[in-house]
C-alpha cells in the first residue's frame, strides 16, 4: 500500500513536466515580389533531389561530435527535407535563369538539360556552423553522359539556436542553387 502514493507522486511529476512545444520550419525560396515566371515549355528540369538517409527524419540534424549526428526533437522540418529542397532549388534556379524549371511528375518530360542532386550532408555543428555537402549532375539531351559537380560549403551561424541554423541552411541552399545555375549556363 505504501507503493501506491509513491507511484502517484512519480506519475504527477511526470505529467507536470510537459515536453517543449514543437517548432516546424519550412525551407522556401524567397523570390523577389516582382519575380513572376510565366508558364512555358521548360528547357531545364530538376529530375530528382535525394538526401542522405540520416536526413530522412523530421528533426533538424546537428553534428554533436565528429561523425555523430543527432536529430532535434522539438525543432522539425515541416515536410520531408527532399521535398523542401526540391521546391527551394526549383524556385531559386527558375528565378536566376528567368524561366520555368520543370519537375518530374507522372511522366518524364524531355528537357534540353536535366539536373539531379544528391545531398550528402545538411546539418549544424556544435561549433556554430551550418554544413552543406552535395553532388549534382547535369545531363544535356537524352543521349549524353552527365557532367558531375561537387559542392561543399560551411558557414557560421549569425546567432545561437535552431532558427539561426535554418537561416544558415537556407543561405547554403541558395549557394547550391547558384552553383547549379553557373554550371547550367556554362554548358549552354
Amino acid at each position: 500500500m505504501r507503493a501506491v502514493p509513491g507511484l502517484l507522486l512519480v506519475f504527477a511529476v511526470a505529467c507536470a513536466s510537459a515536453p517543449p512545444p514543437k517548432t516546424e520550419y519550412l525551407l522556401r525560396y524567397d523570390a523577389p515580389p516582382s519575380a513572376e515566371v510565366l508558364p512555358s515549355r521548360s528547357r531545364v528540369g530538376l529530375r530528382r533531389v535525394l538526401v542522405a538517409a540520416y536526413l530522412n527524419q523530421p528533426g533538424l540534424a546537428v553534428e554533436t561530435t565528429e561523425n555523430e549526428v543527432r536529430p532535434a526533437r522539438s525543432h522539425l522540418w515541416a515536410e520531408p527535407l527532399d521535398v523542401g529542397l526540391t521546391l527551394f532549388l526549383r524556385a531559386a534556379i527558375a528565378d536566376a535563369l528567368g524561366e520555368e524549371v520543370g519537375m518530374v511528375t507522372r511522366s518524364v518530360p524531355q528537357w534540353e538539360r536535366s539536373v539531379d542532386v544528391f545531398v550528402e550532408q545538411f546539418h549544424g555543428t556544435m561549433s556554430g556552423n551550418a554544413v552543406l555537402v552535395a553532388s549534382f549532375q547535369i545531363t544535356s539531351g537524352a543521349a549524353s553522359a552527365p557532367t558531375e559537380y561537387r559542392f561543399a560549403r560551411s558557414i557560421p551561424l549569425e546567432s545561437e539556436g535552431y532558427a539561426a541554423l535554418v537561416r544558415a541552411e537556407k543561405q547554403l541552399a541558395e549557394q547550391l542553387a547558384a552553383a547549379i545555375v553557373a554550371a547550367l549556363t556554362s554548358t549552354r
